[in-house]
């Protein structure tokens, strides 16, 4: 579902960052699963 995602929104061919937090410390309130699909620009080497 991610790649088709990334299709659609036109960020394939340039690239794309896919993030997942769980638990507490990564922010996450309620326990789920789910994917930010972060792309658009040029990211950075890290993510902090």
């Amino acid at each position: 579902m991610i790649n088709k995602i990334a299709k659609e929104q036109g960020v394939e061919k340039t690239g794309y960052r896919v993030v997942s937090n769980a638990g507490e410390d990564a922010g996450q309130t309620v326990k789920h699963l789910h994917f930010h699909i972060l792309a658009g620009k040029k990211l950075g080497t890290k993510i902090l």
